[in-house]
């Protein structure tokens, strides 16, 4: 069973059957559902959408939430069912523009974004998908021998210009601004120098 359930065919098949069935059983719902699995894109509400790869979907996902926000006003609650970790980053930076009572159902548990995004505080939130991606996503590469918790760790931490260059990763198309660099340089000394030590270049690191 175990061999039968890892198998890749095995589990786009079952997310087909199960995203199929959950629009059936809300036909009728009041509520907006969206589901997504073999890159289509479907809603009990008529919404359908090009083919889309699995990490297209996990954008299109908040796409649909942030079109389904602007739709329904007021006192509106939106779960999102992924237990995708680029799901919830994505979730993150884009809190500003979904519900306040927006949550991710995720494996094991319900999380609440409200509470993520008020801990990293606004900026830091929204430049979240660059620094999931400098430091180790789906589809880039990972430091050697740091892990994501100490690494948002150093995030959390980080000052004002290392936040800004994330920032400026996720909003602007070309960089050239050597500043840039420098603090993403420096965030990366950051974690690998021992206490005491202070290094913020990577040829002397």
């Amino acid at each position: 069973m175990s061999r039968f359930l890892s198998h890749e065919q095995t589990k786009a098949d079952l997310a087909d059957y199960l995203a199929n069935k959950t629009l059936e059983y809300n036909r009728n719902s009041d509520k907006v559902i969206v589901v997504s699995a073999l890159g289509r894109t479907s809603s009990n509400r008529g919404v359908q959408s090009e083919s889309n790869n699995h990490e297209e979907a996990d954008t299109f996902m908040i796409q649909m939430a942030i079109a389904a926000s602007q739709q329904y006003k007021g006192d509106v609650e939106l779960t999102i069912f992924s237990p995708d970790t680029d799901v919830l980053v994505l979730a993150v930076a884009n809190y500003h523009l979904l519900p306040r009572n927006t949550s991710l159902s995720m494996a094991s548990s319900v999380i609440k974004v409200e509470p993520i995004c008020k801990a990293l505080c606004e900026k830091r939130a929204q430049a979240l998908p660059a620094f999931h991606a400098f430091t180790g996503a789906d589809n880039t590469g990972r430091f050697a021998r740091v892990g994501k918790a100490k690494w948002l760790q150093k995030y959390q931490k980080a000052d004002d210009d290392m936040v800004t260059a994330f920032y400026m990763l996720c909003k602007e198309a070309e960089l050239s601004g050597w500043d840039v660099f420098t603090s993403l340089a420096r965030f990366v000394c950051s974690a690998y120098c021992p206490n005491g030590v202070n290094i913020s270049n990577i040829p002397e690191l």
